[in-house]
């Protein structure tokens, strides 16, 4: 608790002399300290999804200061410390509440940049951004697809490579690879509860490209990865592909992907789309539908989770947010009931969020 204090200390000395994220100013200064906070509220019916219980929890938030250091005009050092509660979810249980989210070198060669430490993985649309209240239609990126903890990780140890193919023309291409391990954690089923169960990932190696359109905010990307899992409930050799739509315009924002991965005798696959209207410059109003499917081989496909979810954002300004939004699950991803895919019918949990975000 004592480091968290510091965070937040260190925060309210900082933040009169530093410059807002949001809006992309430089400093004089070689330290550059930007931040962000999302704090929710949450209450559910029908069971806990995500952390969120039937009596609601205040227990739901986000946090980072990132700390960037320009050590010359092409080379700088980047570390993130970020602390996430996420009420009730086991997929959190025994994480500190302030840890190491990145630490990277961060060197570029004109089109060509690498990255070598704990750096973000470059997968999908929201991966690098998955926290960042600011910039999300909803508290979080699409569950089923980029999901909250489990079977999933936001970094990598090791090298990220980006390339700028065409720069400067109408059609560009932004490719990456990224090689290393990391740990995540997987959700074993014990009796009628989830623990989280913690596996060590070696080899990990994958890459990413970006169309970038002659229409400004219009792009199509796809990639794909494969690792070897060492233990957890699922090892061996994992295999992933995504592909990815991303259409972003003044009065309308519309996404959609689609994610397969896993090993021979499983598959999990995750696909959704949506939707924001930008009513006004402050004012939009925002719709998901997500879905997933899981195969255990020679098992039917079965369908794993479907969600449905609406909601509306208001912006005080660019870097403090207000939303609220509504979702409707159907499927064995809640936290409770716990059920068995092969033998129980899917619950539906209906949950709603109150948050605010703030970025600096």
């Amino acid at each position: 608790m004592r480091r968290l204090t510091f965070i937040a200390l260190a925060l309210c000395m900082s933040s009169t002399a530093l410059v807002p994220a949001a809006l992309t100013a430089q400093s004089d200064s070689h330290l550059q300290v930007h931040g962000y906070l999302t704090q929710a509220w949450g209450i559910a019916d029908g069971g806990t999804f995500a952390g969120i219980p039937t009596e609601g929890t205040t227990d739901y938030r986000t946090l980072a200061l990132l700390f960037r250091y320009d050590l010359g005009e092409q080379d700088n050092l980047t570390i993130q410390l970020s602390h996430r509660r996420l009420g009730v979810s086991p997929d959190v249980v025994g994480e500190p509440d302030v840890k190491l989210d990145w630490a990277y070198y961060d060197r570029q060669f004109g089109a060509f940049d690498v990255r070598i430490g704990r750096i973000p993985i470059p997968a999908g649309i929201y991966n690098e951004l998955r926290f960042v209240g600011v910039t999300l239609p909803m508290y979080r990126p699409p569950f089923n697809f980029y999901m909250e903890g489990a079977f999933t990780s936001e970094t990598v140890d090791g090298a990220v490579a980006r390339y700028t193919l065409f720069q400067g023309d109408a059609w560009s291409v932004d490719a990456s690879a990224y090689y290393g391990s990391y740990t995540m954690i997987n959700r074993a089923q014990i009796d009628t509860q989830y623990v989280p169960v913690s596996a060590n990932v070696q080899h990990a190696v994958g890459g990413q490209a970006w169309i970038n359109t002659p229409i400004d905010g219009v792009r199509f990307g796809g990639g794909l990865s494969t690792e070897d899992v060492k233990d957890g409930e699922f090892p061996g050799r994992w295999n992933e592909w995504h592909a990815s739509a991303d259409i972003n315009l003044p009065a309308v924002t519309a996404r959609a992907e689609y994610r397969t991965f896993g090993l021979p005798q499983l598959r999990y696959t995750a696909y959704y789309g949506s939707l924001d209207l930008h009513v006004t410059d402050r004012f939009s109003l925002h719709g998901l539908a997500d879905f997933a499917d899981f195969t255990y081989y020679p098992l039917p496909t079965i369908k794993f989770n479907k969600e449905y979810a609406a909601g509306v954002s208001f912006a005080v300004r660019p870097n403090l947010v207000l939303k609220g939004e509504v979702h409707t699950t159907n499927g064995f991803w809640a936290d409770s009931p716990v059920l068995d895919p092969t033998s129980n019918a899917p619950a539906t949990v209906r949950y709603g969020i109150i948050s605010l975000s703030t970025a600096f």
